[in-house]
């Protein structure tokens, strides 16, 4: 029997056609008869004939035209109304007039869990994405998909036994995309059978950990929760935090600015004290500012010579979080919303609050993350092996860690990060689980490290090091540089993904046997209220003629 595909939209209740529909789209509606698929409204768009770009690329005489067309048709079944989109079609839809997560729920409950295809996945906390395929069934575990990190955006598979008389296979996310056998007479029983399958909760026992971490689309929640950014800009008390997204060297020397109505003071460090009092300086009120200035304005990285290196909108450089429903909290990070279960919130508070330790290195005081490092170590007779390396030849750097502190019977190697940003956080924990892995896989980084001790600590030290590896007397702790004032919250200070990165590290150390700990650094430096001179910029030197 032949299959069709189509994409099937489910609009929100109470939404009418004609309130669906976006304006100026080209479409017209045309009359279907309504004894084939009761209920039907059609809007068509026709394709207009076109030449291949390659008819002229390739010097091809031969007439030849290509059009698509498009339509979205409407089928009301009950009390909702489903919209089927063909071709482009689904560029008339407005984004506010249907259920977002629609295509995902049908899916997770209609899919057979070990007949999977392929899934598109997102990082929240790197902002990759990624599309995993597998050329026969699987379930999830074969594609990679990890729940407590990763967001499914879309996923696609063949559908259970019990469904194979509607649909054959099916991928969801807004929209539910499926390959199905049914006649137009039997389309209202189809869309009948979907909607069920919507309101299912099954999904739930067969995919447990699957909606911990949602994507945030639909904007009639974007818009409200983007309007508590935004007043969160001017509100001293809530948990806002603006930051560079991305992963910086703080080896290098760099400043920040603010553009988008006039440039800023240069700074040495971000923080959202200075963003406020720059759209302040420039008229701006907790009234009249929106998500929109957020958008508009700039972050700008410049580097040791004033020169802007990279930037990026104030609106992707923001982390904030609000509760607004029993049971999730919403989290934005990277210019987009994620609903996190509450139950994923505590429990790795649960899990990451055991290894919070009060800080046992000095407070923040020098003027970056590299002098910090070298006059601590001098100060507590610990090594100081930052900014070098003990990866094997030919293989990326890896350092051992910031500061190696030698007690009596064991040793510990501690790294560095100033900032509580998720790039710069998960760059930290990554490294402090890649070391040791290193030490443990690789002999050669092992002598490489004894190297390090010798020429920096002597042959006494170097020998104590190596008996503490040898004997595996050693920890690791993770120290993040904070002007956060709040210890007491232990892991709650992180932002939410974060915390997600840092216990899979921990979960990866405490399989190896590795003693950890975790501690936050105050960080007494000024570096939120010093502004620097803006230094001259040389003049232009002329085009040779």
């Amino acid at each position: 029997m032949a299959t069709r595909s189509m994409s099937i939209y489910l609009l929100k209740p109470g939404i009418t056609v004609e309130e669906s529909i976006k304006d100026n789209r080209g479409y017209q509606e045309v009359e279907a008869p309504s004894s084939v698929i009761p209920n039907l409204r059609v809007f068509l768009k026709p394709g207009n004939p076109k030449q291949p770009w390659w008819k002229t690329y390739l010097g091809v005489e031969s007439t030849l035209s290509q059009q698509s067309n498009s339509a979205m048709a409407f089928v009301q079944r009950g009390k909702r109304v489903f919209a089927l989109a063909f071709g482009a079609g689904h560029h008339l839809l407005k984004e506010d007039a249907f259920v977002h997560d629609f295509g995902t729920r049908v899916v997770l409950n209609a899919v057979d869990p070990n007949k999977l295809k392929s899934t598109d996945t997102l990082d929240p906390e790197s902002s990759q994405r990624r599309r995993t395929q597998i050329p026969y069934d699987g379930d999830l575990a074969l594609l990679s998909f990890t729940s407590d990190s990763s967001v499914l955006k879309s996923l696609t598979g063949k559908a259970k036994a019990e469904y194979s008389d509607l649909v054959r296979s099916v991928t969801g996310a807004a929209s539910l995309r499926v390959t199905t056998p049914t006649e137009p007479g039997d389309l209202a029983l189809l869309l009948k059978r979907l909607h069920t399958l919507y309101k299912s909760k099954d999904f739930r026992r067969t995919f447990p950990d699957i909606a911990q971490v949602r994507p945030v689309t639909d904007p009639a929640i974007v818009d409200p929760l983007n309007e508590q950014l935004a007043a969160a800009v001017f509100d001293l008390t809530a948990p806002i935090v603006l930051t560079v997204p991305d992963v910086l060297d703080y080896h290098d020397e760099a400043y920040v600015q603010f553009s988008g109505r006039g440039l800023s003071e240069m700074f040495d460090d971000v923080y959202i004290k200075h963003y406020r009092e720059y759209v302040e300086g420039k008229g701006a009120t907790a009234q009249s500012f929106t998500v929109d200035d957020l958008k508009h304005d700039e972050l700008l990285l410049l580097d040791g010579n004033y020169e802007v290196r990279q930037r990026w909108s104030i609106f992707r450089s923001l982390v904030f979080e609000t509760q607004e429903d029993e049971g999730y909290s919403y989290h934005f990070s990277d210019g987009a919303w994620f609903q996190v279960a509450t139950g994923l919130l505590e429990s790795l508070q649960e899990f990451l609050d055991p290894y919070w330790v009060d800080a046992t290195l000095p407070p923040h005081t020098w003027t970056s993350e590299a002098e910090y490092n070298s006059e601590v170590s001098a100060a507590t007779g610990s090594v100081c092996l930052d900014q070098t390396s003990m990866s094997p030849s030919g293989q990326t750097q890896v350092e051992p860690c910031d500061i190696l502190r030698i007690g009596e019977q064991s040793i510990e190697f501690v790294h560095v990060k100033i900032g509580t940003s998720s790039a710069t956080l998960s760059h930290l924990f990554n490294q402090a689980a890649n070391s040791v892995h290193l030490l443990r896989t690789s002999e050669e980084a092992a002598r490489k490290l004894l190297r390090l001790v010798e020429d920096k600590a002597g042959a006494r030290t170097a020998r104590h090091v190596a008996d503490a590896l040898e004997s595996n007397a050693y920890s690791v702790s993770i120290a993040i540089v904070s002007h956060k004032q709040t210890p007491e919250k232990k892991s709650a200070n992180l932002p939410v993904f974060s915390r997600i990165s840092l216990r899979r590290v921990l979960i990866a150390l405490k399989a190896m046997r590795i003693p950890i700990t975790v501690q936050l650094i105050p960080d007494a430096t000024d570096r939120a209220g010093r502004a620097k001179p803006r230094k001259p910029r040389r003049p232009r030197q002329p085009t040779p003629q």
